[in-house]
């Protein structure tokens, strides 16, 4: 006849140690911040981003921008000639004349 105490204290044994495996020695979670503490976190950031001076672009008037529209085109058209539309260069300039077309249309 086996001996079935040896079996039942291992087999206990082993659900003991699986248990306290299961225990989590992480640390606690911080105390997510209340609403007021989140608040006033906001509005120093808001202060701080109001604070920074505001940066004008530097305008050009029709004609400067005009002329570089010329040029780009005029460029445009000789890559033209070697490459097809999709080619770097080309979209490089594409993207300068819309950026010049939004800046014609700012003018007006």
């Amino acid at each position: 006849m086996p001996d079935t105490p040896p079996i039942l204290l291992t087999s206990c044994m082993a659900f003991a140690l699986a248990l306290t495996g299961c225990g989590s020695n992480a640390p606690r979670k911080a105390e997510t911040p209340s609403i007021e503490h989140r608040l006033l976190e906001l509005e120093r950031r808001m202060d701080r981003m109001e604070a920074r001076l505001a940066v004008a672009p530097p305008y050009r008037n029709r004609a400067e921008i005009q002329a570089q529209v010329r040029e780009l085109e005029t460029e445009r058209a000789e890559l033209l000639t070697r490459y097809l539309p999709q080619h770097p260069a080309i979209r490089d300039i594409d993207r300068m004349l819309w950026i010049l077309d939004k800046q014609l249309k700012e003018l007006e």
